[in-house]
């Protein structure tokens, strides 16, 4: 929570600039004129900015702090007699500037009922500016001219600013969700097809089993009985390996998307491990680490696989500086369990969908077998991801 505040406020820090310039010069053009008691106008522009900065995280809250700033501190203002530089009425520049960048927050983020109430409630607070706040004599004009109508303006600016990027934001929201549901699809396009050839492998068996049985049963009666055990257990590896197809959709022509190389797999998922980790001429090294302590079904070794493939991949195109990229696959207690680290520095933000699609691939392909998946900031350093896969059904 902590650093993605930091993060937000680093976001805001060209308008935390402006903020500060505008008291600069709201301070600077008090001096000037010599009004008396000019810094008590100070401390209320100070905390208005504090809440505009902070307003993306809490839109609302900030909202109503910046209202109950504008009533309170004119209440303060009226009280101590402090006159104040004008720029929109009663208003300091740097509380315009930091009212309307509230504005554009609000109506940007917050839904449209609850924005229209805060935008009235920021009106309310400037006109209470207006009423409460002593003004010098030099400011002093007609209202229209003074408040009403550079304040209309000024609001009408940063209500169709915020408006302007609610509706970009909702297209943005609406391309990457397309994206989002693409690369969901191909991934289980993806999934299906290749528990579908385990599938067909095992129900080949079957048949060549079958038919070898009735070639002999003329000579060998007994050739039936003895193969049928067999191919019990065929169908029954069948049928697991099947429900694992949950949601695994298999419709329209899509060509599988990205998943990396091809996979060349084998009966031997050590060797297939060492295959996809191989270092490439001045590529980061791979420690590669296997502990197979329970059988890895075919269908699970695939996704083993492709995990570790994805993994390595996006680690040598993403982790500046990294030394090593460690990879442990073990499996125990009915898991499989994959882990992949680096030592390096993020270059920017791990892919989620598009191209290569991923984190998102491999989330949707573990959660698919019903398995557990997590990838984030390593706590030595580095990025790390996680899978554990069942390597049964739980419905076995």
């Amino acid at each position: 929570m902590k650093r993605g505040w930091r993060a937000g406020l680093l976001r805001r820090w060209p308008l935390a600039v402006l903020l500060v310039v505008l008291s600069a010069g709201d301070l600077e053009t008090a001096r000037g004129l010599s009004f008396a008691h000019q810094w008590w106008a100070l401390p209320g522009a100070i905390m208005i900015s504090a809440l505009a900065v902070a307003a993306p995280r809490r839109p609302v809250a900030s909202g109503v702090g910046v209202f109950a700033v504008l009533l309170v501190w004119s209440a303060v203002l009226r009280l101590l007699g402090a006159e104040t530089v004008p720029a929109l009425g009663p208003l300091l520049a740097a509380e315009v500037a930091a009212l309307m960048a509230t504005v554009v927050v609000v109506v940007r983020q917050v839904p449209r009922g609850t924005a229209a109430g805060l935008v009235g409630l920021l009106l309310a607070g400037c006109i209470a500016a207006q009423v409460l706040r002593p003004r010098h004599p030099v400011a002093s004009g007609g209202v229209v001219a003074d408040v009403l109508l550079p304040g209309a303006v000024l609001l009408s600016l940063a209500v169709v600013a915020g408006w302007y990027l609610r509706g970009r934001d909702s297209e943005q929201a609406r391309v990457t969700q397309a994206a989002v549901v693409a690369a969901q699809q191909r991934e289980r396009v993806g999934l299906a097809r290749e528990l579908h050839d385990v599938v067909a492998h095992y129900i080949g068996g079957m048949v060549v089993q079958a038919q070898a049985a009735q070639a002999v049963a003329g000579t060998d009666p007994g050739a039936a009985a003895r193969v049928l055990p067999a191919i019990e257990g065929a169908g029954t590896e069948a049928l697991s390996v099947m429900r694992r197809m949950v949601a695994a959709l298999r419709d329209g022509d899509a060509d599988g998307g990205e998943h990396g190389a091809p996979l060349t797999l084998t009966t031997n998922l050590t060797a297939d491990l060492h295959a996809v980790t191989v270092t490439p001429a001045g590529g980061t090294p791979v420690r590669l680490a296997v502990e197979l302590a329970e059988p890895v079904p075919v269908e699970i070794a695939t996704s083993v696989l492709r995990l570790v493939q994805e993994s390595v991949t996006n680690a040598r195109r993403h982790a500046a500086g990294a030394n090593e990229i460690a990879v442990m696959v073990r499996t125990g207690k009915g898991l499989a369990q994959v882990l992949v680290r680096d030592d390096g520095r993020p270059t920017g933000k791990p892919k989620t969908y598009g191209g290569g699609y991923g984190l998102l691939g491999m989330r949707e392909r573990v959660q698919l077998l019903g398995g557990r998946f997590s990838a984030g900031a390593s706590p030595s350093g580095g990025w790390q991801v996680t899978a554990d896969v069942p390597l049964r059904d739980s419905e076995q």
